[in-house]
């Protein structure tokens, strides 16, 4: 954890047997989640670096993590194919998202928590209700892997970027309809990365 302002270190969290692969803070900055290698998630004490509870149940390495805008949930999306949706407070899994059917390789949610979206392997990107468990639309794609997406902050919108041989662009989709809006091209590599500005413009 570092000083945006100094550069300086502030502190090292070290617990993970494995590769980290994914951190996230709370919305408050007082929580960091961490995904690794190991298949566990770890919460930690952001101003003390002391992990305050490990998250079990994922049966591969853990690819993605996310919190809940208040906090009270963390989703991750894992090789095993499974996004797992916990309480930060109890370590417990509260639900468990099956659909995927290949490695889940970024998940997110919505700004009020109510909706998640996961990106897979499997060329798909699925808009899931976590307290159903179930997804309610699948965005189809005959493309190449899903490496990454983001909500915009409504939730109307989600972009995607693409990791493969044949499909270097990003595409936004619409969550109610899962209609492809844009396609974003002009990269001559994998899209890692995606995000919206804050009003989605």
């Amino acid at each position: 954890v570092w000083n945006a302002k100094t550069g300086e270190c502030v502190s090292t969290l070290e617990g993970h047997s494995g590769d980290v692969n994914s951190v996230a803070f709370n919305h408050d900055g007082s929580r960091i989640v961490s995904g690794s290698d190991d298949s566990t998630l770890r919460v930690w004490d952001a101003q003390t670096g002391k992990c305050v509870s490990t998250l079990e149940g994922h049966m591969a390495p853990v690819n993605s993590v996310a919190f809940n805008h208040d906090g009270s949930r963390i989703v991750s999306g894992s090789i095993d194919s499974y996004l797992h949706v916990w309480d930060p407070r109890t370590g417990k899994c509260v639900s468990t998202l099956k659909g995927h059917l290949e490695t889940v390789n970024s998940v997110a949610f919505n700004h009020n928590g109510s909706h998640i979206v996961s990106g897979s392997r499997d060329d798909t990107v699925r808009v899931w209700d976590p307290r159903a468990e179930k997804y309610l639309s699948t965005l189809e794609r005959s493309y190449d892997f899903i490496s990454c997406m983001a909500f915009n902050h409504d939730g109307s919108r989600v972009v995607s970027g693409a990791y493969g041989i044949n499909d270097f662009t990003a595409r936004v989709w619409n969550t109610r309809t899962g209609e492809c809006m844009l396609t974003l091209e002009g990269h001559s590599l994998h899209v890692d990365s995606v995000t919206f500005n804050h009003d989605g413009s």
